[in-house]
């Protein structure tokens, strides 16, 4: 047989999984290998027709649908980092000074939709030295930009 090599990676992929996964499962795991392809130029027709040979039938709509969700969720990754990323920065970013801990007031509702938020609002309790706290920090890392009377001459 004169199998082309995308074929032979795609064969040998298939059979590192198990058989009994679904097909979206299979070609989730294919996806590096069939976008290495499509960055190369090959059409999607074409990337069918080798998983068809491979021993993958898949239906376009179930391909494409498919395609669409990983490369989602591969946009979405960068975003949630892991602890040990997010503790070590790369140095070409600068890193923002960290924002105060929000714990001067607890209990407060986002959005005022329902009599409920309202009544959480009655009952939020408020730390007046935690938020003392929080408004010199804010003032400590925003710079002066509105001059006093005093500073004008």
């Amino acid at each position: 047989m004169n199998d082309s090599p995308s074929i032979a990676r795609y064969r040998a992929a298939l059979a590192a999984l198990d058989p009994r996964i679904s097909i979206a499962a299979q070609l989730r795991a294919l996806f590096p290998l069939i976008e290495a392809e499509l960055a190369a130029g090959v059409p999607h027709a074409a990337v069918q027709d080798d998983l068809a040979a491979a021993g993958l039938s898949v239906q376009r709509s179930t391909y494409a649908i498919t395609l669409y969700r990983w490369r989602k969720a591969r946009r979405a990754a960068p975003n949630t980092q892991t602890p040990a990323a997010k503790s070590s920065p790369s140095p070409a970013t600068p890193t923002p000074s960290p924002a105060p801990a929000l714990d001067a007031i607890q209990g407060r509702p986002r959005n005022i939709q329902t009599p409920g938020d309202l009544r959480k609002i009655r009952d939020m309790q408020i730390d007046l030295e935690a938020l003392r706290r929080e408004g010199l920090a804010n003032r400590a890392a925003a710079p002066d930009t509105h001059p006093s009377k005093r500073d004008e001459p």
